[in-house]
């Protein structure tokens, strides 16, 4: 029987511990020497990452999904709808041109004939201009007034419902002074055709304005045309002709920076709560990290977004050669041109946005065991890509406005603004740099606060966690006692 049996239970020593009051144990408590006290103590494991595991996770998150019949629907799926919708809508470009047959009712008596001679020299025009586009071929019929105006209307009604006649125009005796003409058609919805018509109604009435008033009708072609009003960017190197290219293209890679954030940054969302509700990330914790587990997926999933884009813009390339070699054929100023530094700012911002948001969307995953318990959460996200989208009118019209200036300095809404001053204007240095900066700030903070709510939350499983819950697991470190959720009854 042991001696303490009966008495006191005697504290626990470790194996290989000296006991108190030893030798061993007072060198132990004695003070750190000189080279002791000035040692610079190791990283934690806590701290350090593991790139070999981090490349591994990538390469899991990346082949996981490409490997799927989804992805690769997707993938194809968005070139096929734009495919489709492009069709459409050459299709009814087809439908916009051919022969409109227009009976004319010139009650003026004089304005028919200018006016059919006015749309033919029109028509010449835009062919000289572009050959071999289609467009509208205005077929003007002179009609007489049988008995009444009513009538005669009446029969034009009947001739246009039964397809003789597209159209019918009538020119009433006031029309010089009351500058209004009437069009009757089926259809009145086609822009094109209607802009068409009144442009040269509103030429040949100018033209017998001035005839009226004695002066000659050379006039009257002189009074008609438009200043070409050429757009040049004024920036610290110079003057530079904006033909338009710069701007489409940051108004498209502005919509892939959006559309990247929204679907990019719920998938790592719905990846984490994947893996929690298949208890996969239980196993593949056990020899990965959880932040190690954290970049490798956001760096995954982006990667997967780009190999997308990178079809995307594959299949882009060879539709647009066609007509980019057309316009250069015709003797065009050339191919609407891109500026490299637009997409220098385009790569930089989309990599600092994405890794923003994503970071956002892992943490706000973590927590919960379903899309329904993160649904509430994940909207603040969305709010904060969408509040970006909602100031481009004013960044656009003013790009140095304070709206403007705020937009792009603002962490939340600068990986979009700024990108979109720099394209469309050219910002000051210190307010680019100062904005690459905040970025880089915020997403490291956003980063280690997700890693931090990451490590805990992909364990926890049960109850749905409380906002305060999730602030202490911000706080909490390794080798202190964190009572879990309470799990469900099964």
């Amino acid at each position: 029987m042991n001696a303490n049996s009966s008495g006191e239970r005697s504290s626990a020593i470790p194996c290989g511990a000296s006991p108190p009051g030893s030798r061993s144990s007072r060198r132990s408590t004695s003070t750190p020497s000189r080279r002791q006290a000035w040692k610079r103590p190791a990283r934690s494991s806590e701290e350090s990452v593991n790139w070999k595991k981090v490349f591994a996770v990538i390469r899991r998150e990346y082949l996981e999904r490409v490997r799927t019949k989804a992805f690769w629907i997707a993938t194809f799926l968005v070139p096929a709808f734009f495919l489709g919708y492009m069709a459409v809508q050459f299709a009814s470009i087809r439908k916009t041109s051919g022969e409109r047959k227009v009976a004319v009712v010139d009650l003026t008596g004089h304005l028919a004939q200018p006016l059919a001679s006015e749309l033919a020299e029109r028509e010449e025009a835009r062919r000289q201009k572009t050959p071999g586009s289609r467009g509208i071929h205005w077929i003007l019929e002179p009609w007489p007034v049988a008995g009444d105006l009513d009538r005669t209307k009446d029969l034009l009604r009947k001739e246009v419902l039964d397809k003789k006649l597209y159209g019918y125009l009538v020119l009433d005796p006031t029309l010089l002074e009351k500058d209004r003409a009437e069009y009757y058609s089926i259809s009145v919805s086609e822009f094109v055709a209607l802009e068409q018509m009144e442009r040269a109604i509103n030429a040949v009435l100018l033209r017998e304005k001035i005839r009226q008033q004695g002066l000659s009708a050379a006039l009257g072609k002189e009074l008609e045309k438009r200043v070409d009003l050429k757009t040049l960017k004024v920036t610290s190197k110079g003057a530079t002709e904006e033909k338009g290219g710069g701007i489409i293209a940051a108004i498209v890679f502005l919509a892939i920076m959006y559309m990247t954030f929204f679907m990019y940054g719920f998938q790592n969302l719905r990846g984490v709560i994947e893996e929690k509700t298949n208890r996969i990330v239980e196993l593949v914790i056990a020899s990965v990290r959880p932040t190690e587990l954290m970049l490798g997926k956001i760096i995954g999933i982006g990667l997967v977004g780009l190999t997308q884009y990178l079809v995307w813009s594959l299949v882009a390339m060879n539709l647009s050669l066609p007509a980019i070699a057309g316009m250069m054929a015709m003797g065009e100023a050339g191919a609407p041109t891109i500026p490299v530094s637009t997409i220098g700012y385009f790569l930089l911002f989309f990599i600092l946005g994405y890794f923003l948001y994503a970071s956002i969307y892992t943490a706000i995953g973590a927590p919960f065991n379903t899309d329904q318990e993160a649904q509430q959460l994940a909207m603040i996200p969305s709010m904060l890509i969408v509040s970006g989208m909602a100031v481009y009118p004013a960044v656009m019209n003013n790009p140095n406005g304070g709206v403007a200036v705020f937009a792009s300095l603002f962490p939340f809404t600068a990986p979009l603004m700024m990108f979109l001053r720099t394209a469309v204007a050219e910002p000051p240095v210190w307010q680019i740099g100062l904005s690459i900066l905040i970025l880089l700030l915020s997403t490291a903070g956003l980063a280690w606060l997700a890693g931090r709510i990451y490590r805990v939350g992909i364990l926890m499983y049960g109850k749905k966690p409380t906002i305060p819950e999730i602030l202490r697991w911000v706080r909490y470190r390794p080798g202190k006692a964190l009572q879990p959720a309470a799990p469900t009854a099964s």
